[in-house]
Protein backbone atom coordinates (compact mmCIF):
# COMPACT_ATOMS: atom_id res chain seq x y z
CA UNK A 1 0.00 0.00 0.00
CA UNK A 2 1.02 3.60 -0.52
CA UNK A 3 1.85 5.92 2.35
CA UNK A 4 -0.67 8.73 2.79
CA UNK A 5 1.66 11.29 1.19
CA UNK A 6 2.45 8.99 -1.76
CA UNK A 7 -1.23 8.20 -2.25
CA UNK A 8 -2.30 11.84 -2.41
CA UNK A 9 0.75 13.05 -4.34
CA UNK A 10 -0.17 10.63 -7.11
CA UNK A 11 -3.87 11.48 -6.86
CA UNK A 12 -3.43 15.28 -6.93
CA UNK A 13 -3.68 15.75 -10.74
CA UNK A 14 -7.12 14.10 -10.84
CA UNK A 15 -8.44 15.04 -7.41
CA UNK A 16 -10.47 18.13 -8.32
CA UNK A 17 -11.99 16.38 -11.32
CA UNK A 18 -12.93 13.35 -9.22
CA UNK A 19 -14.46 15.42 -6.40
CA UNK A 20 -16.42 17.92 -8.56
CA UNK A 21 -14.52 20.99 -7.35
CA UNK A 22 -16.21 23.52 -9.63
CA UNK A 23 -19.81 22.41 -9.18
CA UNK A 24 -19.49 22.09 -5.39
CA UNK A 25 -17.89 25.48 -4.78
CA UNK A 26 -20.99 27.63 -5.19
CA UNK A 27 -23.30 24.94 -3.84
CA UNK A 28 -21.52 24.64 -0.49
CA UNK A 29 -20.93 28.34 0.20
CA UNK A 30 -24.27 28.81 2.05
CA UNK A 31 -23.49 25.81 4.27
CA UNK A 32 -20.16 27.28 5.35
CA UNK A 33 -21.54 30.79 5.67
CA UNK A 34 -23.96 29.39 8.27
CA UNK A 35 -21.15 27.59 10.13
CA UNK A 36 -19.11 30.80 10.25
CA UNK A 37 -22.04 32.72 11.73
CA UNK A 38 -23.01 30.02 14.21
CA UNK A 39 -19.50 29.55 15.60
CA UNK A 40 -18.21 33.12 15.09
CA UNK A 41 -15.30 32.04 12.89
CA UNK A 42 -12.91 34.63 11.45
CA UNK A 43 -9.71 32.57 11.36
CA UNK A 44 -9.29 28.88 10.63
CA UNK A 45 -6.79 26.07 10.23
CA UNK A 46 -7.73 23.64 7.45
CA UNK A 47 -6.03 20.44 8.61
CA UNK A 48 -5.70 17.93 5.79
CA UNK A 49 -6.57 20.57 3.22
CA UNK A 50 -6.03 18.47 0.09
CA UNK A 51 -6.16 20.61 -3.04
CA UNK A 52 -7.76 23.34 -0.97
CA UNK A 53 -11.47 23.14 -1.67
CA UNK A 54 -12.50 24.11 1.86
CA UNK A 55 -9.56 26.50 2.35
CA UNK A 56 -10.51 28.38 -0.79
CA UNK A 57 -14.19 28.37 0.08
CA UNK A 58 -13.48 29.76 3.57
CA UNK A 59 -11.09 32.38 2.19
CA UNK A 60 -13.71 33.47 -0.35
CA UNK A 61 -16.03 34.11 2.62
CA UNK A 62 -13.47 36.37 4.30
CA UNK A 63 -11.83 33.90 6.69
CA UNK A 64 -8.09 34.15 7.42
CA UNK A 65 -7.04 30.60 6.47
CA UNK A 66 -3.94 28.54 7.18
CA UNK A 67 -3.88 25.24 5.26
CA UNK A 68 -1.84 22.12 6.06
CA UNK A 69 -1.50 18.81 4.25
CA UNK A 70 0.99 15.95 4.28
CA UNK A 71 1.05 15.89 0.45
CA UNK A 72 3.30 18.45 -1.21
CA UNK A 73 1.44 18.03 -4.52
CA UNK A 74 -1.89 18.78 -2.87
CA UNK A 75 -0.45 21.94 -1.30
CA UNK A 76 1.06 22.98 -4.63
CA UNK A 77 -2.33 22.58 -6.31
CA UNK A 78 -3.98 24.61 -3.55
CA UNK A 79 -1.64 27.55 -4.16
CA UNK A 80 -2.26 27.35 -7.89
CA UNK A 81 -6.00 27.48 -7.24
CA UNK A 82 -5.58 30.37 -4.79
CA UNK A 83 -3.80 32.36 -7.49
CA UNK A 84 -6.57 31.67 -9.97
CA UNK A 85 -9.24 32.78 -7.48
CA UNK A 86 -7.14 35.73 -6.25
CA UNK A 87 -7.30 34.79 -2.57
CA UNK A 88 -4.43 34.59 -0.09
CA UNK A 89 -3.91 31.41 1.94
CA UNK A 90 -0.93 30.52 4.10
CA UNK A 91 -0.09 26.87 3.42
CA UNK A 92 2.49 24.31 4.43
CA UNK A 93 3.30 20.64 4.01
CA UNK A 94 3.22 18.89 7.38
CA UNK A 95 1.78 15.96 9.28
CA UNK A 96 -0.57 16.48 12.21
CA UNK A 97 2.05 15.57 14.81
CA UNK A 98 4.22 18.44 13.54
CA UNK A 99 1.53 21.11 13.93
CA UNK A 100 2.41 22.53 17.39
CA UNK A 101 5.99 23.12 16.30
CA UNK A 102 5.31 24.85 12.99
CA UNK A 103 1.99 26.68 13.41
CA UNK A 104 2.68 29.76 15.50
CA UNK A 105 -0.85 31.11 15.99
CA UNK A 106 -4.25 30.14 17.32
CA UNK A 107 -7.55 30.01 15.46
CA UNK A 108 -11.27 30.47 15.92
CA UNK A 109 -11.74 27.07 14.28
CA UNK A 110 -9.89 23.98 13.14
CA UNK A 111 -11.56 22.25 10.20
CA UNK A 112 -10.61 18.64 9.48
CA UNK A 113 -12.93 17.51 6.71
CA UNK A 114 -13.21 14.87 4.02
CA UNK A 115 -12.54 11.73 6.10
CA UNK A 116 -8.98 12.85 6.86
CA UNK A 117 -8.90 11.45 10.40
CA UNK A 118 -9.37 7.90 9.12
CA UNK A 119 -5.76 8.04 7.89
CA UNK A 120 -4.54 7.97 11.50
CA UNK A 121 -3.97 4.28 12.10
CA UNK A 122 -3.50 4.14 15.89
CA UNK A 123 -5.42 5.35 18.93
CA UNK A 124 -2.31 7.21 20.12
CA UNK A 125 -1.92 9.18 16.89
CA UNK A 126 -5.60 10.12 16.89
CA UNK A 127 -5.52 11.20 20.53
CA UNK A 128 -2.39 13.29 19.97
CA UNK A 129 -4.03 14.91 16.95
CA UNK A 130 -7.07 15.94 18.98
CA UNK A 131 -4.76 17.37 21.66
CA UNK A 132 -2.81 19.27 19.01
CA UNK A 133 -6.02 20.69 17.56
CA UNK A 134 -7.08 21.82 21.04
CA UNK A 135 -3.75 23.61 21.53
CA UNK A 136 -4.25 25.54 18.29
CA UNK A 137 -7.70 26.87 19.19
CA UNK A 138 -8.57 30.11 20.94
CA UNK A 139 -10.25 29.65 24.31
CA UNK A 140 -13.73 29.42 22.76
CA UNK A 141 -12.56 28.02 19.44
CA UNK A 142 -14.30 25.16 17.65
CA UNK A 143 -13.05 21.93 16.12
CA UNK A 144 -15.23 20.85 13.19
CA UNK A 145 -14.40 17.47 11.74
CA UNK A 146 -16.02 15.10 9.29
CA UNK A 147 -15.58 11.39 8.73
CA UNK A 148 -17.70 8.79 7.05
CA UNK A 149 -20.13 6.93 9.29
CA UNK A 150 -18.08 3.77 9.56
CA UNK A 151 -20.61 2.01 11.77
CA UNK A 152 -22.96 1.87 8.78
CA UNK A 153 -20.22 1.00 6.30
CA UNK A 154 -18.71 -1.83 8.36
CA UNK A 155 -22.09 -3.25 9.39
CA UNK A 156 -23.29 -3.41 5.79
CA UNK A 157 -19.84 -4.21 4.33
CA UNK A 158 -20.49 -1.55 1.72
CA UNK A 159 -17.48 -1.98 -0.57
CA UNK A 160 -18.33 0.40 -3.41
CA UNK A 161 -18.27 3.95 -2.05
CA UNK A 162 -18.52 6.02 -5.19
CA UNK A 163 -18.43 5.77 -8.98
CA UNK A 164 -18.03 8.91 -11.08
CA UNK A 165 -17.45 9.50 -14.78
CA UNK A 166 -15.80 12.81 -15.64
CA UNK A 167 -14.51 13.74 -19.08
CA UNK A 168 -12.82 10.59 -20.39
CA UNK A 169 -12.19 9.06 -16.97
CA UNK A 170 -14.13 6.82 -14.59
CA UNK A 171 -13.23 6.89 -10.88
CA UNK A 172 -14.29 3.94 -8.71
CA UNK A 173 -13.71 4.27 -4.97
CA UNK A 174 -14.03 1.03 -3.02
CA UNK A 175 -12.96 -0.73 0.18
CA UNK A 176 -11.37 -4.04 1.08
CA UNK A 177 -12.26 -4.89 4.68
CA UNK A 178 -9.24 -6.06 6.68
CA UNK A 179 -9.07 -7.26 10.30
CA UNK A 180 -9.15 -3.87 12.06
CA UNK A 181 -8.61 -1.46 9.16
CA UNK A 182 -9.79 -1.06 5.58
CA UNK A 183 -7.90 -0.73 2.33
CA UNK A 184 -9.15 2.35 0.49
CA UNK A 185 -8.82 1.89 -3.26
CA UNK A 186 -9.30 4.25 -6.17
CA UNK A 187 -9.47 2.60 -9.57
CA UNK A 188 -9.14 5.09 -12.44
CA UNK A 189 -10.17 4.01 -15.94
CA UNK A 190 -9.18 6.31 -18.79
CA UNK A 191 -10.34 6.00 -22.37
CA UNK A 192 -7.48 6.31 -24.84
CA UNK A 193 -7.19 5.59 -28.53
CA UNK A 194 -6.78 1.87 -28.84
CA UNK A 195 -8.19 0.93 -25.45
CA UNK A 196 -8.69 1.75 -21.79
CA UNK A 197 -5.86 2.48 -19.38
CA UNK A 198 -6.27 1.70 -15.70
CA UNK A 199 -4.51 2.72 -12.49
CA UNK A 200 -5.16 1.39 -8.98
CA UNK A 201 -4.12 3.42 -5.93
CA UNK A 202 -4.48 2.03 -2.41
CA UNK A 203 -3.91 3.28 1.12
CA UNK A 204 -4.97 2.08 4.57
CA UNK A 205 -7.68 3.63 6.75
CA UNK A 206 -8.75 3.03 10.34
CA UNK A 207 -12.52 3.34 10.78
CA UNK A 208 -13.32 5.89 13.48
CA UNK A 209 -16.47 5.14 15.45
CA UNK A 210 -18.87 7.69 16.89
CA UNK A 211 -18.27 6.47 20.45
CA UNK A 212 -14.48 6.43 20.17
CA UNK A 213 -14.45 9.96 18.76
CA UNK A 214 -16.53 11.37 21.62
CA UNK A 215 -14.47 9.63 24.30
CA UNK A 216 -11.18 10.85 22.85
CA UNK A 217 -12.43 14.41 22.44
CA UNK A 218 -13.40 14.54 26.10
CA UNK A 219 -9.99 13.19 27.12
CA UNK A 220 -8.33 15.82 24.91
CA UNK A 221 -10.13 18.59 26.80
CA UNK A 222 -13.21 19.29 24.69
CA UNK A 223 -16.43 19.73 26.68
CA UNK A 224 -19.17 21.15 24.45
CA UNK A 225 -19.49 18.37 21.84
CA UNK A 226 -22.27 18.18 19.26
CA UNK A 227 -22.76 15.41 16.70
CA UNK A 228 -24.50 15.75 13.34
CA UNK A 229 -25.16 13.72 10.22
CA UNK A 230 -24.09 16.34 7.67
CA UNK A 231 -22.44 19.75 7.37
CA UNK A 232 -25.96 21.19 7.21
CA UNK A 233 -26.07 20.08 10.89
CA UNK A 234 -28.86 17.56 10.40
CA UNK A 235 -29.38 14.97 13.18
CA UNK A 236 -26.96 12.03 13.26
CA UNK A 237 -28.43 8.54 12.89
CA UNK A 238 -25.85 5.84 13.49
CA UNK A 239 -27.66 3.37 11.22
CA UNK A 240 -28.38 5.61 8.24
CA UNK A 241 -26.29 8.81 8.20
CA UNK A 242 -23.65 8.94 5.48
CA UNK A 243 -21.32 11.20 7.47
CA UNK A 244 -20.34 11.84 11.06
CA UNK A 245 -19.86 15.57 11.75
CA UNK A 246 -18.57 16.70 15.14
CA UNK A 247 -18.42 20.30 16.38
CA UNK A 248 -16.50 20.50 19.65
CA UNK A 249 -15.26 23.25 21.97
Amino acid sequence: MNTVSQFYDSLAPDYDLMTDFNSRFQKEQPIFRQLLRQYNIHSALDAGCGTGFHSLLLASLGVDVTAVDVSKEMVRTLQQRAGELQVTISSMQASFDELPGIVQKKFDAVFCLGNTLAHLLTEDSLMQTFKNFKLLLHENGTLIFQTLNYHRIVQTEERIQNVKERDNKIFIRFYDFLETTVAFNILTLERKKGGILHRLQTTELRPLSHGEALEMLQTAGFRDINVYGSLELTPFDIESSHDLIVCAR
